[in-house]
């Protein structure tokens, strides 16, 4: 008999969901922040330099969540977790008002299926 848990949830999914939405929302708000300052006329050299930096810090912490992730998970369900970002990113895009097709929904759709059938159980 196996004791080691089959399904990623039972291995502590709850944590990749977490470490993930953490490592989402901080794509998001460095996404953000990207957006915002290219639609700024009167940005500063310091200014565009302290934008890089809190975008830099952030994509610090972002490696090492990445880091605790492979380190606890396996590299498959690692990755496929990482693509819970992009119905996050198309919903970003239609806030900025960027045209959201049936396409891009369509899209997305598929990649969560692929995502759910990588890290299904198969036995």
């Amino acid at each position: 008999m196996n004791d080691v848990p089959s399904t990623p949830v039972a291995r502590g999914g709850w944590m990749l969901i977490g470490l993930t939405s953490i490592n989402i929302v901080i794509q998001l708000i460095v996404a953000g922040i990207v957006k915002y300052s290219t639609q700024v006329a009167w940005t500063t050299l310091w200014v565009m330099a302290l934008i890089y930096a809190v975008v830099l810090l952030l994509n610090g912490v972002r490696f090492v969540v990445w880091g605790v992730i492979h380190q606890r998970y396996p590299l498959g369900i690692a990755y496929a977790s990482s693509a819970l970002l992009f119905p996050c990113i198309v919903a970003l895009s239609a806030y900025y008002g960027e045209p959201v097709t049936w396409r891009n929904i369509a899209g997305v759709v598929l990649v969560m299926v692929g995502v759910i059938a990588l890290v299904r159980d198969v036995d």
